[in-house]
C-alpha cells in the first residue's frame, strides 16, 4: 500500500462556484491565505460544453525521465531514413504497426504498445537553460517570478509532508526549484556514482559505466557520527533549534521555518528503515544488468525502488544529449543506454502492476536541427521534437502528430509545453485551472493556454 494520500480537494466545487457569481473572484485574495487558492477564469466555463477525457487521476505517481542538452528527434523517436537531413541512422519496426523508430532502440520498439510517441512537440526556448525552466514548468522564464516545477507541483498536490522519504527526489541532475511553493517542495537530489571518463574520445558523450562492485547510490550522512548516539543527536538538535528561535524572535522572513522543516525531514529520512530504498546494491546481479550497470539505468532501478516506497515523483536526468558534433556515433551510444534503462524500467513497474498508476515522462530540452553541421551533430531545435509517456491513463500503442519529411516542422497536431503540462496535471488528477499566489499575483497551476492532449487518454 503506498504510503501517500492525496491531499483533501477544495470542499466547494466548481459547479458551485458558479452559482457565487463573477463577485468571488474580488475576493480570491482572501480565500490564497487560508491555504486554498482560488479557482480562475476558467473555472467560471459551461462545464457542459467541454467534453469529458477519460482515464483522469488514474496516475498516482510519476516518473520524469529527462534528457539534459536536448535529445535528437531524427536519431531517436522520428528518424527520417532516405534524406540528406536523416544522416545514417537506421530505423526498425515497432509494436505498433507502420511506426518505425531508431535502431539503437530495439528493446523500447518491442515495447512501444504501452508507450504513446508525441511527435508533434513545438515550443519556443532554444537556450538549455531556458527550455530546462520551461519544460519542468510549463513557464517561459520570469524575472519577477519563480514558478514550482512540475515535480514540485505534484509534491504539493499529491504528496504528504509527514512522509519519512521526499516527494519529489531528483536523481543524477538539480531537477528543478520548487518556486513559490517553498523550501518544503523542493526536489531531494542526489547522484548515482560513477567514474569519470574521458568519454567523448570514446565517441560516447558523457556515457558513464561502472567498474564492478562500483553501483551504488550515495545518501551521505544518514547515520550519526561515530560515538553519537541517537538519544545524542536529538539533544543536539533541540539545543540548535533553541538557538535558531532566539535568534530569529524578531524577524519574520520565513527563514526559520523553513530551515524548521529541512531539520524535521532530515531527521525522519535518517530515522526512517525505508532509507535502505536508496542502497539498490540489494538487487540482484541480473535485474542491475537488465537495467545497465550505467548512470543511467542506476538511475531508473532507483527511480522503481522509489516508486515502490510511495514516492509522488522521481526525475531520473541523463546527460550528453547537446550533441553538436560526432551526433551519430554519441546519441547512438545514449541510445543503447536509454533502451536499456527505460525498458527495464517499463518491465518492472507493467510486472508489479504499478504502471497503471505511474505516468512515464521522457523530455527533454528541445530537439536538434535537421541540417546535419559540418562537424557531424546538429544545433538547438525548439520548432519540431519528439517525447513520449506510457502508464497513469496514457493510451499505448499510437503516435501523436507528425513532422514533414525533413522533421523541420510540426505538420499534424503541434503540441507546446503549456499542453503537456495540462496533460500530466489530468493524469494525475490536479486541477490546471487551480490559482497560487506569489507576491499578490494570481498564477494558475498550468498556464490558461493550456489544453489537454486528449488523444492521449481516449481509447
Amino acid at each position: 500500500m503506498s504510503r501517500r494520500k492525496r491531499k483533501q480537494k477544495n470542499p466547494i466545487s466548481r459547479r458551485q462556484l458558479l452559482g457565487y457569481g463573477l463577485g468571488a473572484a474580488a475576493a480570491a485574495h482572501l480565500i490564497a491565505p487560508l491555504g486554498r487558492p482560488f479557482a480562475g477564469a476558467r473555472a467560471f466555463a459551461d462545464e457542459e460544453a467541454a467534453p469529458v477525457i477519460p482515464n483522469g487521476g488514474k496516475a498516482k505517481q510519476v516518473v520524469y525521465l529527462f534528457m539534459n542538452g536536448g535529445a535528437s528527434h531524427i536519431e531517436t523517436f522520428d528518424p527520417k531514413p532516405g534524406t540528406a537531413e536523416g544522416g545514417p541512422t537506421r530505423t526498425i519496426a515497432t509494436a505498433t504497426k507502420g511506426v518505425h523508430i531508431a535502431s539503437s532502440l530495439p528493446q523500447l520498439a518491442k515495447r512501444m504498445g504501452d508507450i504513446c510517441l508525441v511527435r508533434g512537440m513545438s515550443t519556443k526556448e532554444g537556450n538549455h537553460e531556458r527550455a530546462r525552466y520551461l519544460m519542468h514548468t510549463g513557464y517561459a522564464p520570469n524575472p519577477t517570478v519563480t514558478h514550482p516545477s512540475i515535480g514540485s507541483l505534484l509534491s504539493h498536490e499529491l504528496g504528504d509532508l509527514e512522509a519519512a522519504l521526499p516527494d519529489y527526489i531528483a536523481i543524477n541532475g538539480p531537477g528543478a526549484r520548487a518556486g513559490f511553493l517553498g523550501v518544503n517542495y523542493e526536489p531531494f537530489t542526489l547522484r548515482v556514482n560513477a567514474p569519470r571518463t574521458d568519454a567523448r574520445a570514446q565517441g560516447q558523450g558523457n556515457r558513464r559505466r561502472f567498474g564492478r562492485g562500483q553501483s551504488r547510490a550515495i545518501v551521505e550522512n544518514l547515520e550519526s557520527p561515530r560515538g553519537i548516539s541517537t538519544k545524542r543527536r536529538d539533544e543536539r538538535l533541540d539545543f540548535l533549534a533553541k538557538l535558531n528561535d532566539g535568534f530569529s524572535k524578531d524577524r519574520d522572513d520565513g527563514a526559520k521555518k523553513a530551515q524548521a522543516a529541512m531539520f524535521e525531514r532530515a531527521r525522519r529520512l535518517m530515522d526512517t528503515p525505508q532509507n535502505t530504498s536508496f542502497d539498490y546494491t540489494q538487487e540482484s546481479a541480473e535485474t542491475k544488468a537488465r537495467y545497465g550497470e550505467t548512470q543511467f539505468g542506476m538511475g531508473c532501478l532507483l527511480a522503481r525502488r522509489l516508486i515502490d516506497e510511495g514516492v509522488s515523483c522521481v526525475e531520473v536526468n541523463m546527460g550528453g544529449w547537446d550533441t553538436h558534433d560526432d551526433g551519430f556515433n554519441r546519441v547512438t551510444a545514449l541510445n543503447t543506454d536509454l533502451d536499456r534503462g527505460a525498458s527495464a524500467l517499463l518491465d518492472d513497474l507493467k510486472a508489479s502492476g504499478k504502471l497503471d498508476e505511474t505516468l512515464v515522462v521522457w523530455v527533454g530540452d528541445f530537439g536538434r536541427t535537421p541540417r546535419i553541421a559540418a562537424t557531424g551533430g546538429r544545433g538547438h531545435y525548439p520548432r519540431a521534437w519528439s517525447m513520449w509517456m506510457a502508464g497513469g491513463g496514457i493510451q499505448g500503442g499510437r503516435v501523436i502528430g507528425k513532422t514533414d519529411r525533413t522533421g523541420a516542422a510540426v505538420t499534424e497536431r503541434p503540441v507546446s509545453q503549456t499542453d503537456l503540462m495540462a496533460s500530466i496535471a489530468h493524469a494525475t488528477g490536479m486541477e490546471p485551472e487551480k490559482v497560487f499566489y506569489s507576491n499578490g499575483r494570481p498564477i494558475s497551476l498550468v498556464d490558461e493556454s493550456g489544453k489537454v492532449v486528449k488523444e492521449l487518454f481516449e481509447a
